[in-house]
């Protein structure tokens, strides 16, 4: 408790040097977090409990195991998930990301613990949506999505949570592994580089973990949701591509706007005709299906786009723990030595 409060302490002294405009923000993330830790039961306790429902008992020992085998591939498991969270929502946080109206680039929000982030999280939807509305007034694209997870990064021991744990079983070992993953590195200001190396450790340890499982079918599937993400990618990737050289034209702003809307527009199509290829329905579908623009798009990028070269690197050092421990010494590094080293790694192979 008194190691809890200490650091609630600290976060709550960096109000005092912040502008004034920002202290609310500060504060619902203080309260919100506070909210969350406050509400923590013990997994052990739960499982004991016979008034625990049945089912959530089951997915908590379920928990305990894919704990157990991250810990046993190198992840920093410690004291996180160790304890269960009932939010009462759908969404722990939801995450507001911006980009100007012509370029592909995210809008940066900088905060004092962990530098600039290609996103601004809230606690409560609304204030979220009403965040992203007044971006939305200043010309920005804007797009919020709600999170079920998030990590503090070792700062507390996070819980399981709610939001989370009615996934299916490969996809609640996915996430896990994903947040635990931030706890090895995390760059301040580098969110693509901490995100697709997350990513990376996530679909390493969750094919390894299908594997041990002897569960052919699941990861059969895995394997083909895992083509259908390549895919839907690349088609992300080649229409930013395009949206930045119709954003860096000399054409007038309609004419430009006017590009926009029908490069996005072929995007969609060109999704649509993906998935008539496909027997199941895509990952993005219903992504897809909404209204697309620069925020949302770079959501994709800030997740994946340096996941192939993470994963060449992963290829050369060998194993999962050599891996991370080549990570954690590039993470050091400055911007330019970590870009020329991933890119080095990918065009080796």
């Amino acid at each position: 408790m008194k190691s809890l409060l200490g650091r609630l302490l600290a976060v709550s002294m960096l109000l005092f040097v912040t502008a004034c405009s920002s202290v609310s923000y500060y504060t619902q993330a203080v309260v919100g977090q506070l909210s969350i830790l406050s509400k923590r039961k013990s997994l052990e306790r739960l499982i004991a409990d016979e008034a625990t429902h049945e089912t959530l008992r089951n997915r908590l020992q379920f928990i305990q195991s894919v704990l157990a085998f991250a810990d046993d591939n190198g992840l920093p498991v410690n004291g996180a998930y160790s304890a269960y969270v009932d939010t009462g929502r759908a969404y722990v946080v939801w995450n507001v990301f911006a980009a100007p109206t012509f370029s592909t680039e995210l809008k940066r929000f900088c905060y004092p613990m962990v530098g600039c982030l290609a996103y601004k999280g809230f606690f409560a939807e609304q204030a979220a949506r009403d965040y992203a509305q007044s971006l939305a007034d200043e010309e920005m694209d804007v797009y919020v999505g709600g999170v079920a997870a998030y990590s503090t990064l070792g700062w507390f021991d996070d819980p399981v949570l709610n939001t989370f744990i009615a996934r299916s079983d490969e996809r609640l070992a996915a996430l896990l592994f994903h947040e635990l993953a931030h706890r090895v590195v995390f760059v301040k200001g580098d969110t693509q580089f901490n995100e697709s190396f997350a990513t990376t450790v996530e679909r390493t340890l969750l094919r390894q973990w299908l594997t041990e499982r002897g569960q052919p079918s699941v990861f059969d599937a895995y394997l083909e949701d895992e083509a259908k993400w390549q895919q839907t990618v690349a088609l992300i990737t080649k229409a930013r591509s395009a949206l930045a050289e119709i954003y860096a034209s000399d054409e007038k702003a309609s004419v430009r706007r006017t590009s926009k809307h029908e490069r996005l527009q072929q995007l969609q199509d060109e999704y649509a005709e993906l998935e008539q290829t496909w027997v199941t329905q895509g990952p993005y579908a219903g992504w897809m299906a909404q209204p697309i623009n620069n925020a949302q798009l770079g959501t994709v990028a800030i997740y994946h786009e340096l996941v192939p070269q993470f994963e060449a690197l992963l290829a050369t050092s060998g194993n999962l723990r050599a891996f991370l421990e080549e990570v954690k010494v590039l993470a050091k590094q400055s911007n330019e030595v970590r870009e020329q080293r991933l890119m080095a790694e990918a065009e080796s192979l």
